[in-house]
């Protein structure tokens, strides 16, 4: 039992760590259908108290069918009284922010507020931001700075992770059924990326769940590659390890912009307004110039281990589609 300390508005308070609990502590994911609490949930076996949130019924049965033992729940992040619901008997969360959502910041001082009301049952949180949220030109990244800000004004015990550019983002299921695979950029291909993989985010994720005392009040950037990428370089890895081309079709800004906008809002051609495509379509000229570049060394700490460079997460995502696509032949 130790003695930390927390920041709240008035000053410093004491509070006491715990061990942590896997079988009696709550642990809440939110945006739990998505790629980062895909890349997690694996790595949670030991832990007998899950609750995870999605935004609809269709995800709820997908994940509850997958999931058996979890407690799956439908909650509006940008309703405070479905915040408070969530958390309630919440001993440590996942927090994961829709990006470019026109409310994504106050979803997160949501969930944080939640947080501060359960009190001292309340263990740990742990934030999905982004690296260099200090990069005021993408709306995205401006959203998760005033969420890392307020997290850490707010006296709740918190850990903030700063993952770059997923590898997941690629499609690598569609690009193996495809007989002349074709991928879509909506960005500069020639700009370069340090990656992440889902899958060393998440067990780095449970990693510090599991060590809670060791990780409060830590910012960690997340990079797995040793060696920044450009999108030309990485689907050249791509053709190598499929055994066929893959080529590069990139859309002009504008048309990039409406179709990622209509993908977040799930085909609803009305949502992909005006409004909603300027935050994807700053971060598209961004990214015609500047890419995200970091440094996997966090990373391998909080492993224990070397991230995945590129390569070998390409040959695993093949690997895993082309498994996936032998079990639906058979079915």
């Amino acid at each position: 039992m130790v003695s930390k300390y927390a920041r709240r508005s008035g000053g410093l308070i004491a509070c006491v760590i715990m061990p942590v609990n896997k079988h009696n502590g709550l642990l809440l994911i939110t945006a739990a259908s998505g790629k980062q609490a895909t890349g997690l949930l694996p790595h949670l076996k030991d832990w007998r108290r899950l609750r995870l949130q999605v935004n609809s019924k269709a995800s709820r049965d997908r994940l509850q069918k997958q999931w058996p033992d979890a407690e799956v729940v439908i909650a509006d992040l940008a309703s405070q009284a479905d915040c408070d619901r969530i958390l309630e008997g919440v001993t440590a969360c996942y927090l994961v922010t829709p990006g470019f959502h026109e409310h994504e910041t106050e979803m997160g001082y949501h969930v944080i507020d939640a947080a501060r009301v359960q009190g001292s049952d309340f263990k740990h949180l742990v934030f999905s931001s982004v690296l260099h949220s200090c990069v005021r030109k993408m709306i995205n990244h401006d959203a998760k700075r005033y969420i890392e800000e307020y997290l850490v004004e707010s006296g709740v015990p918190f850990t903030i992770l700063q993952p770059t550019t997923l590898m997941e983002n690629l499609p690598i299921a569609k690009l193996v059924g495809e007989a002349e695979p074709t991928h879509t950029m909506l960005w500069n291909p020639s700009t370069v990326f340090s990656f992440v993989t889902a899958r060393d985010a998440g067990e780095a994720a449970a990693n510090i769940f599991a060590e809670r005392e060791k990780h409060l009040y830590a910012s960690y950037e997340l990079v797995s590659t040793p060696t920044p990428h450009s999108y030309n370089e990485a689907i050249s890895i791509v053709s190598e390890e499929l055994g066929k081309e893959v080529s590069i079709k990139q859309l002009p800004i504008e048309e990039g912009a409406k179709m990622f906008a209509t993908m977040l809002s799930h085909g609803d051609i009305k949502e992909a307004a005006f409004a909603n495509t300027q935050g994807p379509a700053r971060m598209f000229m961004y990214y015609n110039d500047k890419g995200l570049i970091g440094n996997p060394n966090v990373l391998e700490m909080l492993l224990g281990r070397k991230p995945m460079d590129y390569r070998e997460w390409v040959k695993a995502s093949i690997e895993e589609a082309k498994g996936e696509g032998q079990e639906k032949t058979s079915i």
